[in-house]
């Protein structure tokens, strides 16, 4: 063999040249260790995709490093210790998403009402397949698997709500320096698919008085002469209904609608005094929101056949109410009409309905009747 720096011939397997005194052998450079305090990086050889595993550095007892994450190659486990800093990260930056909803709610919640909290717990039921998802992993497309599956069965409004929640968390999380952009901002939404609600006719109204003796109806009459949405209805307190001076105070989900004036029309009176005498609770109505949809609005409908009887579900083998033609929100859209026609003033409707501006009420809640709307333009004249 020949040595490696005076190229002479000496002995195989020599250790170092004879001649120049070269060593022979070169031995392995042994990879540099990261600097003490800058985190380490380990190898797990059991996840092929990503088995570089990197920790930040522990704390002077040498314990309670945290675990940063798994990564395809060294590189970006570096590059995930660089971006580390000991500062700034808090506790939460392993927290999965179901436990960052639960600590944003802790404080959020605080601030709503119950209608806006159940709505926000309704929306984080379709975000269960990424409960246990690491909140710093989860990206936009993650987010838009959740809305495109909840748009398979539900209403863009639903979806809207669902997106809403996404942001929140996002910025919750900015907050507490676990990512630094807000994914949810990306999220694409099912396009709008407007329609318009339905409102009592005038012969389905006069259906329901001529029915009136059913206690049932008295109810759906009540809310279709005060305007009040069906949780709100179902929430009033007796101790809020005032019958020597007509009137009930109630309402709920936006600040315009708390706790507002509502008075009892003098036809609908004998029902709310028949209603609040019967009351075996604290509140006007015995029952909940649910089996008041069902046991109260949707089945006297279905007697009156003003929508379709229930259908066995194959799923459950319940009898479920499908897509019927009224819902109790109805009743809220013929309240709004039926007062705009008896020339009630914007600004009481505004009121009594409570909404914030009464754009909303003239845009979304009054529907013209066409023959009112045809008399109204006749008043217009030529000019000879």
């Amino acid at each position: 063999m020949q040595c490696k720096k005076c190229h002479k011939d000496i002995p195989d397997n020599s250790l170092y040249c004879n001649f120049c005194g070269k060593k022979q052998e070169t031995t392995k450079r042994k990879k540099a260790k990261r600097a003490q305090g800058t985190g380490s990086i380990l190898i797990d050889n059991r996840n092929s995709n990503s088995p570089y595993r990197a920790y930040a550095p522990s704390d002077r007892y040498g314990k309670h490093r945290k675990y940063l994450g798994s990564y395809e190659s060294l590189a970006k486990a570096q590059e995930a210790l660089e971006k580390y800093k000991v500062d700034n990260i808090s506790d939460f930056y392993n927290y999965t998403l179901s436990r960052i909803y639960d600590e944003w709610s802790k404080t959020h919640f605080e601030t709503l009402t119950k209608s806006g909290e159940q709505g926000y717990k309704t929306a984080y039921k379709y975000l269960s397949p990424l409960y246990s998802r690491k909140m710093r992993e989860l990206k936009t497309a993650d987010y838009q698997m959740c809305i495109d599956k909840c748009a398979e069965s539900y209403s863009r409004s639903q979806c809207e709500k669902v997106k809403q929640l996404c942001s929140q968390l996002c910025k919750y999380a900015m907050q507490n320096d676990i990512i630094d952009k807000n994914y949810a901002e990306f999220i694409k939404l099912p396009k709008v698919e407007k329609k318009e609600r339905e409102v009592f006719t005038d012969a389905e109204l006069c259906l329901l008085w001529k029915h009136s003796e059913d206690e049932r109806v008295q109810q759906i009459l009540i809310m279709c002469y005060t305007g009040f949405r069906i949780g709100e209805i179902c929430d009033i307190l007796k101790s809020n209904v005032n019958l020597e001076e007509r009137y009930i105070i109630g309402g709920e989900k936006t600040k315009a609608g708390i706790d507002r004036y509502v008075p009892i029309q003098d036809d609908i009176y004998p029902f709310v005094q028949n209603v609040y005498n019967k009351s075996t609770s604290d509140k006007l109505i015995n029952i909940g929101v649910k089996a008041f949809r069902n046991n109260v609005f949707y089945a006297a409908l279905s007697d009156l056949r003003l929508i379709d009887p229930p259908i066995k579900s194959e799923k459950t083998g319940k009898f479920e109410y499908k897509n019927p033609r009224l819902t109790p929100h109805c009743t809220r859209h013929t309240f709004a009409t039926l007062s705009a026609e008896a020339g009630i003033s914007p600004e009481s409707l505004q009121k009594i309905i409570g909404h914030a501006k009464f754009e909303t009420t003239a845009d979304v809640y009054i529907h013209q009747n066409t023959d009112i709307l045809q008399a109204e333009m006749s008043k217009l004249k030529r000019k000879d």
